[in-house]
């Protein structure tokens, strides 16, 4: 994972005409009106991965892969030496289960806690790979991926800023309700149980979102002048950007509607909100650990809420007129009151009161506000902070952040909006060059923020030599351009052995690959 916003140079040269953040329709030709709606798209993409509770879960799995293993991969230094790859090792020498013995229990954890958020992450996105990845033998259950994925993340959460779990949710408990499942051979909990698969994934949901969006902004942006036809003749209509669309239709029992200005459009944005904005294991305990997977999976809650819109909540199909935020809070709580779980401002008003409340994060706001991170845990301090941000801005205009689309172009596009837009803009852009930048805050100091940019990407190569050493045959790769070009392959990787050798107490270069012993 890169936390980066790309554009192809063509779209930056164009953007570069915009000035104000927003393109808005009569400033600018059609080219230019085009181009900023892609970055459009691409910023909505951000704020799904900054500012969605999925999407801070997914952003963390990669941190959570290292860090959960951390001791683990010390103790595997200790035991076995600078060995790569382990799981290459461990095809070559665990010819057989031996639980007593260190290396193989250590091996055994490593591999386990990698691949169990790895399934994690293959489900929720792309539900169909469940099937390949089901045959893989470190494969528990789906509820199994689950609880280690959501418990990871909670711990590494706690211990940036809640050690004795005194308001995040109590994961050290959750095993107690899992074994019962997986004792009781509940489906989805135990090995070798079904596999429920729901018809969209979140690249279908997050596409749905960015599409639909773009194209809310694209027609509020010409005056309302364009069709359905229109947006297919732009090949805007089609694959995995459509998909989502296409489901809601057919489990909402609708037809598609004259206009992108429908009450239909803007209520399919909010199910799409609420979909990938499960509550359950964060920022809410658990509450009822048999249905855990369909309260956070984000497919299954989208086939849930399209559902209820059909069978008990069809008035809300023309509901969304004003695009407003009492419409939002309204439909967005009839909703989650149908699947039972609490509304996506529910937990903001939480994640908010948190911030205000708890010694831990309050400092953390306040190193958010100068962008002078503490250094222990800085990646997660960094994405968490922008995260919460955004669950506060939500909180106050949660209208704006389901439909940016109308907010960004026609009568609803306003100087508030304009704020809200320059303040979530992605943290890390590249440029016409392909290198990465930091983005400039017009509130905060300049070299702070290179400082943070430069160690947020010292961990990030960190955390990918540490996939590499856990997963990937052969030697270490160092192929970094795609983050900069200004630097050697040799300056390149000193640069990200030195970061993970202060972590792990060993140059990558002293490893041994398996092949080679």
């Amino acid at each position: 994972m890169q936390f980066v916003l790309r554009l192809r140079p063509d779209l930056h040269h164009l953007l570069d005409r915009v000035e104000s953040g927003i393109a808005k329709s009569g400033d600018y030709d059609f080219e230019t009106i085009q181009a900023f709606s892609t970055y459009f798209h691409e910023t909505v993409h951000w704020w799904q991965h900054s500012g969605s509770i999925s999407g801070l879960i997914l952003s963390l799995t990669y941190p959570s892969q290292a860090h959960i293993n951390h001791a683990e991969l010390k103790r595997y230094i200790e035991l076995t030496g600078p060995v790569k790859s382990i799981a290459a090792y461990n095809r070559l020498n665990a010819k057989e289960v031996n639980p007593g013995d260190e290396e193989f229990k250590t091996i055994n954890v490593i591999l386990n806690n990698f691949h169990d958020i790895e399934f994690f992450k293959y489900r929720v996105i792309v539900p169909g790979t469940a099937r390949q990845f089901s045959l893989d033998p470190l494969f528990e259950s789906v509820g199994h991926s689950f609880f280690i994925a959501y418990s990871s993340f909670i711990n590494l959460l706690s211990s940036c800023f809640d050690r004795e779990l005194e308001f995040l949710p109590k994961a050290d408990e959750w095993h107690k309700g899992f074994r019962d499942l997986s004792d009781n051979k509940v489906d989805g909990y135990f090995y070798g149980s079904n596999i429920e698969l729901p018809s969209v994934g979140l690249k279908d949901i997050y596409e749905g979102q960015a599409r639909f969006s773009q194209l809310q902004y694209l027609y509020f942006a010409y005056g309302g002048n364009l069709t359905w036809d229109d947006f297919d003749e732009m090949g805007m209509l089609s694959g995995v950007y459509y998909r989502a669309f296409s489901s809601f239709l057919e489990l909402t029992e609708s037809e598609r509607p004259e206009s992108i200005d429908s009450p239909l459009v803007a209520l399919f944005l909010l199910v799409l909100d609420l979909a990938m904005n499960p509550s359950d294991g964060f920022p809410f305990e658990i509450m009822h650990y048999e249905s855990f997977i369909e309260s956070v999976d984000p497919g299954i809650r989208f086939m849930f809420l399209c559902r209820m819109v059909a069978l008990r909540h069809p008035e809300l199909k023309g509901y969304i007129t004003e695009y407003s935020s009492s419409e939002y809070f309204e439909a967005s709580k009839l909703l989650s009151d149908a699947i039972v779980c609490p509304s996506p401002l529910e937990s903001a008003s939480l994640i908010s009161e948190w911030s205000e409340n708890k010694p831990s994060l309050i400092k953390l706001m306040e190193e958010e506000s100068t962008f002078d991170f503490s250094d222990e845990n800085q990646p997660i301090r960094l994405i968490f902070s922008r995260f919460i941000r955004y669950q506060k801005d939500k909180l106050k205009n949660p209208a704006f952040f389901c439909w940016p689309g109308v907010y960004a172009a026609g009568t609803k596009c306003s100087e508030a909006g304009l704020r809200l837009f320059n303040e979530h803009e992605a943290l890390f852009k590249d440029k016409p060059d392909g290198d990465i930048y930091p983005r400039v805050f017009p509130d905060k100091n300049k070299e702070l923020v290179q400082v943070a940019f430069d160690k947020f990407y010292s961990w990030v190569a960190t955390y990918d030599l540490c996939r590499q050493w856990i997963i990937n045959d052969g030697d270490f790769s160092y192929d970094y351009w795609w983050l900069t070009s200004k630097y050697s392959m040799d300056e390149l990787e000193a640069w990200a052995s030195s970061h993970f050798e202060f972590v792990f107490g060993v140059k990558p270069q002293n490893f041994k690959v398996v092949a080679d012993l």
